[in-house]
């Protein structure tokens, strides 16, 4: 970005506002905030990374352990609550900002990745935990590895081998990122009445991914997996 570019970016109390074609996880742009400094400049996030992992439900401490771990893959700094990478000169002017924004848009993503899987993980041990005791002794497992169709191995959140077959259940939560792994997961099980394709949440999907997922499993509430067990579900 040439210094001619910048001056007719927006002035804001953080420095120049600039927009980049970099995104957040809400596909909301990652802008960046360029200030003189000497004969250099400063590019920084004014914070706005650390606010949208906070608003993905994690804590600081561990914000601030991702947005270290991409500072250290970028190559940038990170200062508090803040991104930043100073430049000597005009010429490395774009360099440090996309570097800050690439940083900013991997740690939002990072984090919300995080967030996904703990949140999937709690739902799937209250399944477990409601199932178990209906099954038979060893019927029912968690992280249950399976090689699809095309030859990828995946680790289901949950099965149950039984007499007439095998359950595959994967736990969603209302997020794209989990909707469209658990998608591609099931989907790639390919159709098979021995095998049982089961999409389990806690009544928060939205319609259009209920029925995304209903073209590749059978959609349930954690209460209402039960019942699709039926006769494998008999209890011990």
């Amino acid at each position: 970005m040439t210094e001619a570019a910048l001056s007719r970016c927006k002035q804001t109390d953080n420095g120049l506002r600039v927009r980049t074609t970099c995104l957040f996880s809400s596909f909301e742009p990652v802008f960046v905030y360029v200030v003189r400094f000497g004969d250099g400049f400063v590019v920084h996030d004014a914070g706005e990374t650390m606010a949208v992992i906070l608003t993905h439900g994690q804590d600081g401490a561990t914000a601030r352990r991702i947005m270290l771990d991409e500072c250290r893959r970028y190559g940038v700094t990170c200062e508090g609550r803040r991104l930043s990478a100073k430049v000597d000169s005009a010429d490395w002017l774009e360099s440090a900002i996309i570097a800050v924004a690439n940083t900013a848009a991997a740690a939002a993503r990072v984090a919300l990745v995080d967030r996904t899987r703990k949140s999937e993980r709690a739902l799937a041990d209250t399944l477990f935990v409601l199932l178990q005791p209906q099954l038979p002794r060893g019927a029912l497992m968690k992280e249950y590895a399976y090689q699809g169709a095309s030859g990828r191995r995946y680790r289901f959140d949950l099965a149950v081998q039984g007499p007439e077959g095998l359950s595959l259940i994967e736990v969603v939560r209302p997020n794209p990122n989990s909707v469209n792994a658990k998608y591609v997961a099931l989907s790639d099980v390919g159709s098979s009445d021995a095998v049982q394709r089961i999409a389990a949440h806690s009544g928060d999907l939205a319609r259009e991914d209920v029925l995304l997922l209903q073209n590749v499993a059978t959609v349930a509430t954690s209460d209402g997996v039960l019942s699709l067990l039926g006769s494998r579900a008999a209890a011990h």
